[in-house]
């Protein structure tokens, strides 16, 4: 069954800013863009909401210096589900200090699939999920560009809604019942990106583990492992190719919602996230954009992604495909900050994706 996933689809004007404050005098270092969204997903019907990006430099920082931001966004749909998100990245004493990670409260209906390769033709069975959110990740330099960094997860999670005699209801899944998920851990950085919003050069680093069990007063008991490698060259004005490989191992029992879930604004888009889930993957994929007229840029990317229940569980013939097009609306000239329209597409699946920021 061919399957159309439309995330963050807004309609008329809203690429257009609701409220832009840019700096023209060069007397702030200050810039508010807001849009309004309206979406569509097949799990949801309409939904409303307004989405927002705050970036700013603190009090001391250098003009040259990377700019921290704020991403604010809400949203409420037909189906009385809620999004609220805050995904945030500090630069601190000349950039000693990276600190980022996420707020938020969410509660939605999603998708699943099963775990692993064995549901290729298997339409997939709703399920709820609510649980507030937080993502912290503190780094300091300590060589170089270098950083060497700590993380903490939070995730209360309450699953309901679970479809009669489906998957979920009727296997003793990790997680099907909700529960505390608390995690610490922590990571090694490199980020030598010309740009945090619209890379054309440079590359990115990180290496991370997070840990959660009981010492962490967690319910679950696993290790993540993960790694996020990212190459950047420029092929002139504004035109970059991109290319990125990610690999993340579970080790334990993770919960079904915490396993490396495939699909998504940002790895394998044309997939919904979760269409393949495991407790290993690895993905590459790459991406050319290059400017079009105006404050428009054009995109095409494509990428090849695996799943397995093990390491060495990988097969040649689970390998996926995606591929797609895109738009980018420059927002912030100063900044380089874009709004990214993109559609992928997939063997029976495609998925459009709007949202600010490049997927790596």
């Amino acid at each position: 069954m061919k399957t159309a996933v439309l995330t963050m689809l807004c309609l008329g004007a809203c690429l257009l800013p609701a409220q832009a404050q840019e700096d023209t005098t060069q007397q702030s270092d200050s810039r508010l863009v807001a849009l309004p969204i309206v979406f569509l997903t097949p799990e949801t019907s309409w939904g409303f909401g307004a989405a927002g990006i705050y970036t700013f430099r603190l009090p001391g920082e250098a003009p040259d210096s990377r700019p921290s931001q704020l991403q604010l966004g809400g949203a409420y749909t037909l189906e009385n589900q809620i999004l609220s998100y805050l995904p945030f990245q500090i630069f601190a004493k000349d950039e000693t200090y990276n600190i980022y990670g996420e707020l938020g409260y969410y509660r939605y209906t999603y998708f699943y699939y099963g775990i692993g390769n064995g549901f290729e033709d298997y339409e997939g069975e709703l399920f709820d999920l609510s649980f507030p959110r937080v993502r912290l990740n503190v780094a300091r330099k300590f060589w170089g560009d270098w950083y060497v960094g700590f993380r903490y997860w939070l995730d209360d999670m309450q699953v309901g809604g679970l479809q009669p005699g489906g998957l979920l209801d009727g296997a003793s899944t990790v997680g099907q019942s909700g529960g505390l998920l608390s995690a610490a851990g922590g990571f090694v950085l490199l980020d030598q990106r010309n740009n945090v919003f619209y890379p054309t050069a440079g590359h990115y680093f990180e290496l991370g583990a997070i840990n959660s069990g009981s010492r962490t007063g967690s319910r679950f008991d696993f290790t993540k492992f993960a790694l996020d490698a990212r190459k950047y060259w420029s092929t002139g004005e504004d035109a970059v190719f991109a290319l990125n490989a990610y690999l993340e191992f579970n080790t334990g029992a993770p919960p079904f919602t915490h396993l490396a879930l495939m699909g998504g604004t940002r790895r394998m888009r044309g997939y919904y996230e979760g269409r393949y889930r495991d407790r290993q993957m690895a993905i590459l994929q790459g991406g050319y954009r290059f400017p079009l007229f105006w404050r428009l840029k054009g995109a095409v990317f494509g990428g090849l992604g695996n799943v397995s229940g093990e390491v060495s569980g990988f097969q040649l013939q689970n390998t996926r495909w995606t591929a797609g097009l895109g738009l980018r609306f420059l927002l912030l000239e100063a900044e380089q900050v874009h709004v990214r329209l993109d559609y992928g597409f997939a063997a029976g699946s495609s998925g459009f994706y709007l949202t600010v920021g490049e997927a790596f």
